[in-house]
């Protein structure tokens, strides 16, 4: 026996060095999880916080604009389409107003038209030209109340229009403002950690953007990464098409249709967690390093020790019993040491054991051999009797026993079972397989008498320590008369003959329990009773032992009475074949044991009582005057 494969020291070594690798670097990555994860959690809870700050900031300030807007419009004279005083002075005092018109709803071409034109230097520049941007902006104020636009790309001035009045009022008037929002444009345009903007969300055209405009990731490809997300606010990760990934919040500004959306970008969101990282690697590293240098010097100590016990073990495996391996510590090792020499005093004895248990191993199979002689065909005709047994061990021998012999006219059935199974239960059935044969060449004697003289012999070879129930029956060929006694066994049930297709029930079966006697083996002074009933072409016998209503499944349920009387039924209806039945209950049996290991021996009969008269005739029900089911 030489070695084979790689040395157990380096392997040892391996497991040292690769075990804590694949530990630590599993811990790694579930705390790199769960960094990032804490990490994404806090920016965008920090990021929807400033989300929803910018968005209550350009609410005030365009809630603000609208009610100077108001108090502007309040003066508006529709009779002579021009604003009082005061609505010229709240103009000119309001410094952030670039510009204001008005445009009045015209019933009859169904257009607005311009009627108040108030300007400043900067508004005059920044509308010239641009009255059917205007008339556009003024016509989708019909559907939402206040539309907001940038006054330019990259202007810091807004364009507002508002509604005032129901779109059915032929007097509603829509106003425009142009105003200065350059702090807003501020707080949307410095670069920072973040990218922000603030745009309509119907057409994702920005007001105020950080986003680079020459970038194919603008504001409306934002919205539209989003999903069109109605909720008020919210967070999501989203992928720009240049394959970059950001952390987005947004938060609905609640006028104009107005949304203010955050992006920052993950690879720097979790900057943080990268050099955590790499600084655990370095960490990792050094102890990993540690630990291979552990490794090298427990693995030369423990295989020196172990490569003692590998020789003298190889030593054994030759037949030098004689080794013994030199205890050098107290540690496990040594143990194992002291735990070799011990083995090495009880492999010769454990030898000498194994082939006394091969030769009673052996004798064991000689046994079930010379048992399995004791029982009769499996099915017959014995005079008027069909017969067919059924008989599984639970072990390799086993103390149920059943036979048919033909005596002096009379079919005699016997069954019985031993106490438990195995070899002493064996031995029993011998016996009485020995006593059924003496009797079957001499004299006939009453199934009383034999059942004497099987209690005689069970008692000689057991003392009492060991009994049998049993149970003997005897047809008489001609006359259909059985006789019958039991000891303490099961009770047979007959089943009278039916018709073909009649249901059969549990009470149709007759349990012949009148007589009843103690166990054979039990004691010597016993006289043994016995009945008798008439038999009837047609008439069925179900004779078994305690095995089979004790079949258990591998849910430890029982088969049962039930289950048993059910199966019986189902097979025993008109004229069939007794061994074609009896095989259909063993299979509901089987079914039911699903393969499951037996508690104890199984062994069933079933007789049907069909003399030569009743087969040859054509109704066979002829034969015998009609009886109501049950009858005994």
């Amino acid at each position: 026996m030489g070695k084979k494969g790689i040395s157990l020291r380096y392997k040892l070594m391996a497991a040292l060095v690769v075990i804590p690798i694949v530990g630590l670097s599993i811990f790694l990555l579930i705390a790199k999880n769960i960094f990032e994860k804490d990490k994404i959690a806090y920016v965008f809870d920090t990021s929807l916080s400033v989300s929803k700050t910018r968005a209550a900031r350009v609410g005030s300030e365009i809630s603000s604009v609208v009610s100077i807007a108001q108090a502007i419009v309040l003066s508006y004279r529709s009779d002579t389409k021009d604003l009082s005083e005061t609505g010229n002075y709240y103009f000119e005092r309001e410094t952030k107003f670039d510009a204001f018109r008005i445009f009045a709803w015209n019933p009859d071409s169904s257009n607005y038209s311009p009627t108040v034109n108030l300007n400043k230097p900067s508004g005059q520049k920044i509308l010239a030209g641009r009255e059917q941007d205007l008339l556009g902006l003024v016509d989708h104020a019909r559907s939402i109340p206040v539309i907001v636009k940038a006054a330019a790309p990259g202007s810091d001035r807004i364009l507002l229009a508002v509604r005032f009045g129901d779109v059915a009022d032929p007097h509603h008037i829509v106003a425009v403002v142009v105003f200065d929002a350059s702090d807003l444009s501020q707080v949307f345009t410095e670069q920072g950690s973040d990218v922000s903007f603030l745009s309509r969300r119907d057409d994702g055209i920005p007001i105020f953007t950080s986003i680079d405009a020459k970038s194919a990731w603008g504001a409306d490809s934002v919205l539209h990464a989003l999903g069109g997300k109605k909720t008020p606010e919210g967070i999501e990760e989203l992928t720009s098409p240049a394959g970059v990934h950001y952390l987005a919040s947004f938060s609905e500004v609640g006028v104009a249709d107005l949304i203010a959306v955050s992006l920052v970008e993950k690879k720097a969101a979790l900057a943080a967690v990268d050099i955590l990282l790499r600084k655990s690697i370095l960490f990792f590293i050094a102890i990993i390093a540690f630990t291979a240098m552990i490794a090298v010097i427990a693995s030369r100590s423990l295989t020196s020790a172990l490569t003692d016990l590998s020789d003298a073990t190889r030593k054994i495996s030759e037949g030098d019993f004689t080794v013994r391996v030199e205890v050098k510590s107290r540690d496990e090792i040594g143990s194992l040491a002291e735990g070799f020499n011990a083995m090495a005093g009880e492999v010769a004895r454990l030898m000498s054991e194994t082939a006394e248990k091969a030769r009673m191993e052996a004798e064991l199979a000689t046994a079930k051999t010379v048992q399995d002689t004791l029982f009769p065909q499996a099915a017959a005709r014995v005079g008027p009797l069909e017969i067919a047994g059924h008989y599984v061990p639970a072990s390799e021998c086993g103390g149920d026993w059943w036979h048919y012999c033909e005596i002096g006219g009379k079919v005699f059935i016997w069954i019985g079972d031993a106490t438990g199974h195995g070899a002493p239960a064996a031995l029993l059935t011998s016996a009485a397989r020995a006593v059924a044969s003496v009797l079957s060449m001499g004299e006939p004697h009453s199934v009383s008498d034999c059942l004497m003289l099987l209690n005689q012999a069970i008692f000689d070879i057991s003392k009492g320590r060991m009994m049998m129930t049993f149970f003997l029956a005897a047809v008489d060929s001609v006359t259909g008369e059985m006789a019958y006694s039991n000891a303490s066994h099961e009770p047979p049930l007959l089943l009278h003959r039916v018709e073909e297709g009649t249901k059969i029930s549990r009470d149709d079966f007759i349990a012949l329990n009148e007589i009843n006697n103690p166990r054979l083996g039990e004691r010597t002074d016993v006289t043994f009773t016995q009945g008798s009933i008439q038999l009837y072409p047609g008439d069925r016998l179900v004779f078994y032992t305690d095995g089979v209503v004790d079949v258990k499944n591998g849910e430890d349920q029982t088969f049962g009475e039930r289950r048993f009387m059910k199966a019986l039924a189902q097979q025993l209806d008109g004229d069939r074949v007794t061994s074609s039945a009896i095989t259909g209950v063993v299979e509901s049996i089987e079914s039911f044991r699903a393969g499951s290991a037996l508690g104890d021996d199984v062994t069933l009969i079933l007789v049907r009582y069909w003399p030569q008269a009743a087969e040859q005739t054509q109704d066979p029900t002829t034969t015998v005057p009609a009886r109501s089911r049950g009858a005994a």
